[in-house]
């Protein structure tokens, strides 16, 4: 599929940066360097095209991420703790979504305060990094993925094809809604209660599960940071 990546070569972005023109003009005094030149910006607006439309598989993931990868490969639980648009949420839903999608048959649940915060703030996220082959209305005797921007994701769940699903679930709801729940990651977004996280501990033992916490401390500490951090 040809793409026109004019509008991206020249977009301002905080990773790849934009030549100034005095780089410009240095980098075309020849024609080779203005061949070389090109080239780069083409490049450049290739990968900005592809982190755009396929964040997934092509999303500028800073150095500390493999440092939570590993706490969470030689550990059960990852409390994130920073202030706003730190990056918490991008990163909490991209390792669900790499759980989902290479994982046959794994189960996520994602939780946020309230139903209508988990439209807002949790199921857009997730939606982003879907793979872009499934960013689009699926439904098989399998799969099933349908999401809109007003009423989030069809009945708060989505399955893969590959047999995977992913439920929303909120702090609000009754507690018996967990019981009977078997996960391979739990991700709890903001101000998870503290009977909840003993309860979702138990949800994760069947399939070893990994359980991850983001945290913006608004309201300062709480009893489920206190617990998650004691000893560390």
């Amino acid at each position: 599929m040809n793409v026109d990546l004019e509008p991206y070569i020249y977009r301002t972005h905080p990773i790849y940066r934009l030549p100034s023109r005095e780089d410009a003009a240095v980098a075309c005094r020849t024609p080779e360097g203005e061949k070389a030149f090109r080239e780069a910006m083409y490049s450049r607006g290739q990968a900005i095209y592809n982190e755009v439309n396929d964040p997934f598989r092509y999303g500028f993931e800073p150095s500390h991420w493999k440092d939570a990868d590993k706490l969470l490969a030689d550990g059960d639980e990852l409390l994130i703790s920073g202030g706003n648009r730190s990056g918490k949420t991008e990163y909490a839903a991209k390792y669900a979504m790499k759980t989902l999608v290479e994982k046959e048959g794994s189960r996520a649940v994602c939780f946020h305060t309230t139903h209508m915060s988990s439209l807002q703030n949790q199921q857009p996220i997730i939606y982003k990094y879907l793979p872009i082959e499934y960013r689009r209305k699926i439904k098989s005797t399998v799969a099933n993925v349908s999401y809109s921007v007003k009423n989030g994701f069809t009945e708060n769940t989505f399955i893969l094809p590959n047999k995977s699903q992913c439920w929303f679930m909120h702090y609000s709801q009754d507690r018996r809604t967990v019981e009977g729940l078997e996960a391979d990651l739990i991700w709890a977004d903001e101000l998870l209660p503290m009977d909840l996280l003993e309860t979702l501990r138990y949800r994760l033992v069947t399939r070893a599960g990994k359980m991850i916490v983001s945290f913006t401390p608004i309201e300062g500490y709480s009893m489920t940071v206190k617990d998650m951090i004691s000893g560390g």
